[in-house]
């Protein structure tokens, strides 16, 4: 395992400009992405992580869907506004809601900005480091700037190329979560009208 502390202190500190340079210059915003994701998580106490994995939808006007199918099949819709998950008998579960006041706002934007790829949102809420890969890969070390969010993160790590290719989040109470995006494909570049209906 590589020392996330090491690879921080190791990589040049860079200002949002900066990363405009490097990573920005690299990373593509299509409207639309679709692939597969594999999740897990490592929990304190627990020898074996727990895995899940299926597909996402990611329309940058709209949000990300997920539709878990191991290892039980459910979905959800995560937006700007809110995140909601959807169980195999039908019922949804808001798990965020921004109308619940700023915290709530702050990490559905937080989270859609992570899978993303949004620079922008990100330097707002993290000082960033950047290491740069040969031609093409890259990744970001995000420390978080302020208190409330420095007792939920230790520190996170974005990693790809011309799109997000994995996101490692490091909470602050050890337990570990690491999400790759794979078979990303950006086409049909324009949403169906099925997809959009998805974040109604």
């Amino acid at each position: 395992m590589v020392c996330l502390a090491c690879l921080l202190w190791l990589a040049a500190p860079v200002s949002a400009a900066d990363v405009a340079a490097g990573v920005r210059e690299r990373l593509e915003q299509p409207t639309v992405l679709r692939g597969r994701f594999e999740q897990e998580k490592q929990v304190q106490g627990f020898k074996n992580p727990l895995r899940s994995s299926g597909d996402f939808l990611l329309l940058r006007e709209h949000g990300i869907a997920w539709d878990t199918t191991a290892p039980f099949a459910s979905n959800a819709v995560l937006t700007r506004q809110r995140m909601a998950t959807r169980l195999p008998d039908g019922s949804e579960q808001v798990l965020i809601d921004a109308a619940e006041g700023p915290a709530a706002s702050a990490t559905a934007s937080l989270l859609m900005a992570l899978v993303a790829g949004d620079l922008d949102v990100l330097a707002e809420r993290f000082d960033i480091r950047e290491t740069l890969h040969g031609s093409a890969a890259w990744e970001l070390h995000l420390v978080p700037k302020e208190a409330a969010l420095q007792r939920v993160f230790s520190g996170l790590r974005l990693a790809g190329d011309r799109h997000v290719r994995e996101v490692l989040i490091e909470e602050a109470g050890g337990d570990r979560t690491r999400v790759r995006l794979l078979d990303l494909a950006s086409d049909p570049p324009a949403p169906s009208d099925a997809e959009v209906a998805r974040f109604d």
